[in-house]
């Protein structure tokens, strides 16, 4: 299948990089022109059955938020490339964009040129760039897409309890009841990795620490949420989890 695509950077060195890579490694992609600025990357789009941007974050005047203002529903996918830091990173991931981390890494850009085939044609979701958008202008991730089997769904981080291993996938029991996610309980963990909310306290929990309303020490070590749930703390986990304890009331 060929891929129409354009890219979008302010640095020419960048876009020029990037075609050449494309051309080694994806030969299904067909550049077939370049931007340096949102403004002319929608008469591009608007001029061409693109399928596929390759769109930068950072440039002057608009950043590459902007261009979804210019369309009502874009059908064409999106491949952010960014140079951002660890955190952005992570607000990438759990808002189930896909990115392009500079310096550009062909494996990286293989599996999301991959994907971004598979959408092309469908619409886009709004939910996915405001989701990022949002947690990129915080220092603390606030919402997650949890991707189910034809669709995603956004919770606010704040309002998850804790997430439940179940083989493959995972429940997440939020405030709104439990979701079934095809996603194992270890992506989340390592999605979450930097967030402070998040502990891990058995193979098979994740919880959100600022939604335990118990800790309790009888009986095997466990602990009690907001909504009346309990889950248990592994054995070997209960030392660590004392200090961990000890630290927030410190």
């Amino acid at each position: 299948m060929l891929v129409n695509a354009i890219i979008v950077d302010d640095e020419p060195s960048a876009r020029s990089l990037l075609r050449q890579i494309l051309s080694e490694h994806c030969p299904a992609v067909r550049v077939l022109e370049e931007a340096a600025d949102v403004k002319s990357a929608v008469k591009l789009v608007n001029k061409h059955a693109v399928d596929v941007v390759f769109l930068d974050i950072e440039m002057p005047e608009e950043n590459g938020f902007a261009l979804f203002d210019y369309f009502n529903q874009p059908t064409f996918q999106v491949i952010f490339c960014t140079a951002y830091s660890e955190y952005a990173l992570q607000a990438f991931e759990v808002s189930a964009v896909d990115y392009i981390l500079k310096p550009v890494s062909i494996s990286k850009l293989v599996a999301a040129v991959e994907k971004a085939t598979k959408l092309i044609g469908q619409p886009q979701l709004p939910q996915r760039f405001q989701t990022l958008r949002e947690n990129l202008s915080v220092t603390t991730l606030q919402k997650i897409a949890l991707p189910m089997s034809d669709s995603l769904v956004f919770v606010q981080l704040e309002d998850i309890f804790f997430f439940e291993a179940d083989g493959s996938y995972t429940h997440v029991v939020t405030k709104n009841g439990k979701t079934l996610v095809s996603k194992k309980i270890k992506e989340f963990d390592e999605l979450l990795s930097n967030d402070a909310r998040f502990y891990r306290i058995h193979r098979s929990f994740l919880i959100n620490t600022h939604q335990i309303r118990k800790y309790n020490k009888k009986d095997g070590a466990s602990v009690e949420f907001e909504n009346g749930l309990s889950v248990p703390i592994a054995r070997e986990k209960v030392k660590e989890f004392d200090d961990f304890i000890a630290g927030i009331r410190v």
